[in-house]
């Protein structure tokens, strides 16, 4: 037992000291905070992707609910959501639309203007043009 006192006794195990605990604090701060913008970044562009993907199957359906009941459906874009009657869409906050405006589908599912609707991004600007009578579109990114 005396033997493992002085073997502890006589060791040399060096700890951190307070300037190396705060310099690898430091560190490791510093890193999390540079990955979690990076993750925010493609983080929101996930979400406008989502966005646009539901905007297009949420036209579609809007078409098809038309000519299923016969009835036009209008679809009103406001500064904060997308409206059919039926669904709701909400605008992420990094997407706006360009100008307020309604478009109504006619019993057949074609619309009867040819409707621009343009969304602004912080990166580009997506434009879906519609085509008169058909009720489908072209999108394009700037």
């Amino acid at each position: 037992m005396r033997k493992i006192q002085i073997n502890l006794v006589q060791s040399t195990h060096r700890a951190y000291t307070l300037l190396e605990s705060l310099l690898t604090l430091f560190i490791v701060s510093f890193l999390t905070i540079l990955l979690s913008s990076s993750v925010r970044n493609v983080l929101t562009g996930v979400e406008e992707q989502l966005f646009f993907l539901k905007f297009e199957t949420m036209y579609k359906t809007s078409q098809q609910l038309a000519i299923s009941s016969h009835r036009s459906v209008v679809l009103e874009f406001t500064g904060s959501t997308i409206s059919n009657g039926y669904d709701r869409l909400r605008l992420p906050a990094t997407v706006q639309v360009n100008q307020r405006q309604q478009i109504v589908l006619d019993h057949n599912g074609g619309n009867s203007s040819l409707a621009k609707i343009e969304f602004l991004t912080h990166q580009k600007k997506i434009s879906y043009q519609l085509y008169l009578g058909s009720g489908n579109y072209k999108k394009t990114e700037k």
